[in-house]
């Protein structure tokens, strides 16, 4: 399970709550938790947490991203993926290091290469 802001010593610096809704384009700076449904395109070099209750369908650049929460996409990360139960992910996933809990689903395709992740091409992989 996600470790809370305080267990990590961090926090977080923007939140899409349970019950809300968003199709566009989040380019951020910090650490953002999604906890409701999100469709489009991440851009930051920092953290994306997907939570439990999260449900997104999008195009992922990011230097963390972790997921408990339903995933389905495209997901390039400069430095690591944390997958927690009960993540369920489709798509693909490209990170040089990857960190999966017991019980997580994935269906798609997973690509590490030691931190040579291509930037996204702007086309969603299929």
């Amino acid at each position: 399970m996600l470790k809370s802001a305080k267990e990590t010593g961090g926090g977080i610096d923007a939140f899409l709550g349970q019950n809300t809704s968003f199709n566009g384009t989040l380019v951020f700076e910090g650490v953002v938790r999604l906890d409701g449904n999100f469709e489009g395109n991440v851009k930051t070099n920092d953290t994306l947490v997907i939570a439990e209750s999260g449900n997104v369908n999008a195009q992922i650049e990011a230097g963390v991203v972790k997921i408990s929460g339903r995933f389905d996409g495209l997901v390039v990360a400069k430095n690591k993926v944390e997958l927690y139960k009960p993540a369920f992910v489709t798509g693909t996933i490209r990170t040089p290091v990857i960190k999966m809990e017991e019980g997580v689903i994935i269906n798609g395709t997973l690509e590490m290469d030691n931190g040579r992740n291509k930037p996204l091409t702007g086309k969603k992989e299929e």
